[in-house]
């Protein structure tokens, strides 16, 4: 049996709709917090186990009888080790044959401020002995209109990078190589994906790209961190929101996500989909 935690969120539950669909007679469970959270999984098939990265109890009971494991990444920041850590005991303890496990492009250089809890929970998963899959994600495409702010309506668009370019890629077309992946484990065993689309480019060139399908101009301007920074706090925002805005920042203008591999079109058996495409779907919303 298959067991995807997080299985109610965005990446968990499109994981599991891909396994469905290519695999409808798979045996999957999915860690979710609640009966309520699982409902529609429920309604799906899927076997709900109730636990909680934090309570260790609700996860050993979870991990019974799990044969591969996808522990997708808290997305609760404080703690985060000690949550993966729990898990990772836990499937050591229930006899796990495999653990799969999100983490970030190229986690071990710590780019971006994000990548010493996954570097840390490589390791943890590394030393446990179970045989591992480690797909290191770049930030999905879909987060872009967030990154940009305001900008198709004022036509400005500041945002730290220092000339960086970024990779993006689409979060479905991730769980569905994650997906590919979980259905023949034995293929992957042992193995470190780097998860990208097939091209980085810089925040100047995606303002051009939008200007030109928007028919709008779209100015970039790179900003220091310290001053976005600034910005953002003069706006009220709250603190949490701040912390990963510049978090985010310093993902950019560090080059944690200046990488372009061919591990996700191999996955996937297609080419993923690019900016243009993604930026024309967009546009039409």
């Amino acid at each position: 049996m298959i067991l995807v935690t997080g299985a109610n969120g965005n990446l968990g539950s499109q994981t599991i709709d891909f396994l469905l669909k290519n695999n409808p007679d798979a045996d999957i469970a999915g860690l979710v917090r609640s009966e309520e959270k699982g409902a529609k999984l429920k309604q799906k098939g899927v076997e709900l186990r109730i636990g909680d990265y934090t309570d260790y109890p609700s996860v050993e009971k979870a991990v019974k009888d799990i044969e591969t494991l996808l522990l997708i990444s808290s997305s609760t920041l404080d703690g985060r080790v000690d949550q993966h850590r729990n898990v990772i005991k836990a499937a050591r303890k229930a006899g796990v044959e495999q653990i799969f496990y999100t983490s970030i492009v190229e986690a071990e250089e710590n780019l971006s401020p994000l990548s010493p809890d996954h570097a840390k929970t490589e390791e943890l998963i590394k030393n446990s002995g179970i045989p591992y899959t480690i797909y290191r994600h770049t930030f999905y495409m879909e987060f872009l209109p967030l990154f940009m702010g305001d900008a198709m309506e004022t036509g400005q668009w500041a945002f730290p990078s220092d000339g960086q370019a970024i990779n993006l890629a689409l979060r479905s077309e991730m769980a569905e190589a994650l997906a590919n992946g979980l259905a023949n484990p034995e293929e992957h065993k042992n193995s470190i994906y780097e998860i990208t689309s097939g091209q980085a480019y810089t925040l100047d060139d995606i303002a051009r790209r939008l200007s030109e399908a928007s028919g709008k101009d779209i100015s970039y301007s790179d900003i220091s961190v310290s001053k976005f920074e600034e910005a953002l706090n003069e706006t009220g925002l709250p603190e949490e929101q701040v912390a990963m805005s510049v978090m985010t920042a310093n993902t950019f203008a560090n080059g944690a996500l200046n990488f372009t591999y061919e591990d996700m079109e191999n996955l996937l058996g297609f080419k993923p989909t690019g900016l243009d495409t993604f930026i024309k779907q967009f546009l039409k919303q």
